[in-house]
This record gives C-alpha cells, structure tokens and sequence, in this order.
C-alpha cells in the first residue's frame, strides 16, 4: 500500500480509528503477519488482534504504538505520512 494513499486517507473529514485500523491490517496481511503472531509480537490478548483482523474494530492507541515499536513498515508508514502533512 502506497504511503502517500495513507496520508490522503488520514486528511479526510470522515476518517477513522477503524479506517486506520483496516489499513493498517492490510499492511500486515501483506507481510504475511497473522493475528496469533501478531498479538504475541504485541504482547496483547489474542481476541483483540482478532478484532481489528476480521471485525473491522478500531485498535488503541497503545496498539498502535506497540504496532510502530514492533514493526518497521508501521513506523515508516506513519512517519512518512506525518512527513507528507508538514511539507
């Protein structure tokens, strides 16, 4: 998923925790990241990962920062978008 479709995604009006959520969960779905590898790397019950993966929750704010802590392309993802928004 292209970075600068995140940014564009996050600037709009009707954007959402969920909306985050369901890319960010794409990303992991193309790095081959499953729900039970992902709740152990983030140290979380596995019944919350599977909530973001298939029923479309919102995760918290401290998933996402574990998220960005854990995983690289997370990070740079929201890195960049940041980026693209004081440019």
């Amino acid at each position: 998923m292209s970075r600068k479709i995140l940014w564009q995604i996050c600037h709009k009006n009707e954007f959402s925790n969920c909306d985050l959520t369901k890319y960010i969960v794409k990303m992991l779905r193309e790095q081959g990241i499953t729900t039970k590898q992902a709740a152990r790397d983030l140290n979380i019950p596995i019944e919350r990962a599977r909530n973001w993966y298939y029923k479309d929750t919102g995760m918290t704010a401290l998933d996402l920062l574990r998220m960005m802590q854990e995983y690289k392309f997370v990070r740079q993802a929201v890195e960049n978008s940041f980026s693209l928004e004081l440019s």
